[in-house]
């Protein structure tokens, strides 16, 4: 009897399922004019791994601004929309910030005994202005999330969206600074540790960038966060590093003539579509991040692939080659044509 009434229960009670929950931390209550503060955003999830996270912060722009997006300790490795420096002074005009991460794998929560925060997914550094102009009298500031535009996504395989639950973040408006020492800046001007190593791969879809190479990359720098990536794309007889060495006169005339102009380093995004389409090009990367500090990585195309580029380019030479000669004797053709029958016309008329 009593097994069957605990049974009932049993099926008589609620079933929830618990769902994720996005949330941002300040580490104070109030800030003033001049003030820069961080707001940490993390994830709870509910029963089931999550890998793709798309949220969009609101604030009042016209009394504070994000001056920095900080991802080096994310559980976030493939960021799909991620703000920079140009973003980042498009969403102060309209007080909204977005952005779009995911983790190939799925994050499943919070790491059993770690002590620390391993569900952090990002920090925003805000600043408040050192004079603030506004029609609207505000004695409190509060950065929230746009619900309808803020997702989280399961790691089912059908990017199915799990019930999310936000929770922004407020602050008091102060009349002056509380804050003797810029901690974000101390941040970065004491970092001195590279970012992190990483690895490069080559790829090739026929479904992007017209089938044509490209290679994607990715690290983090945990002390400042990595500010950008820069590719060059070097042959074995360029000069070194992409630093032109001093020339006369006489020497860059002529080398602007009989060679190829210098490679130089340029600011890339991931992925990077090669410019040397036949890999004959030693390829380098540098990671820098946002004290200056920099990491470079070499990579070196397979030699298969080279040949196979390189035997892909043989043929377009052999077939250009083979039309040019085809063109030669029709012209030949058509000249020796023209000259019998004018020499039949010439003939004609002496007769």
């Amino acid at each position: 009897m009593l097994k069957k009434i605990i049974i009932i229960i049993f099926l008589l009670m609620p079933f929830t399922t618990q769902a994720s929950t996005l949330y941002m931390e300040t580490n104070a209550n109030e800030y003033g004019p001049g003030d820069t503060f961080a707001a940490d955003i993390y994830v709870d999830i509910g029963e089931e791994c999550v890998n793709t996270i798309a949220a969009t912060i609101i604030y009042p722009s016209d009394y504070v601004n994000v001056i920095d997006f900080i991802y080096g300790e994310s559980i976030i490795n493939l960021w799909v929309d991620k703000p920079d420096a140009k973003k980042i002074q498009k969403a102060n005009e309209i007080g909204t910030l977005t952005f779009i991460g995911g983790t190939p794998g799925g994050y499943c929560g919070r790491i059993p005994g770690d002590p620390g925060r391993s569900n952090l997914v990002a920090r925003i550094i805000f600043s408040v202005p050192g004079l603030i102009v506004s029609d609207v009298e505000r004695d409190v500031i509060k950065i929230d999330f746009d619900q309808a535009e803020t997702k989280v996504l399961l790691n089912d395989g059908f990017g199915t969206e799990d019930e999310l639950t936000v929770v922004g973040s407020e602050y008091k408006v102060g009349k002056t600074a509380t804050q003797k020492t810029k901690d974000w800046k101390n941040q970065i001007t004491n970092d001195s540790i590279k970012p992190e190593p990483f690895v490069v791969e080559l790829r090739r879809d026929k479904d992007m960038f017209d089938n044509r190479y490209y290679i994607i990359f990715h690290t983090i720098d945990k002390q400042s966060g990595i500010d950008r990536y820069e590719v060059l794309e070097t042959k074995n007889t360029a000069p070194d590093s992409g630093v032109t060495p001093k020339k006369s006169f006489f020497e860059r005339f002529f080398t602007r003539i009989l060679s190829a102009p210098t490679p130089e380093w340029k600011k890339a995004e991931m992925p990077y579509v090669l410019e040397d389409q036949d890999l004959e090009s030693i390829i380098r990367i540098k990671a820098v991040d946002k004290a200056g500090n920099e990491r470079f990585v070499e990579y070196v195309p397979p030699a298969e692939l080279r040949a196979e580029a390189q035997m892909s380019l043989e043929k377009m030479l052999f077939v250009l080659l083979l039309l040019i000669g085809v063109i030669i004797i029709i012209l030949v053709f058509i000249f020796i044509y023209r000259k019998k029958k004018r020499n039949k016309i010439n003939k004609d008329e002496e007769i």
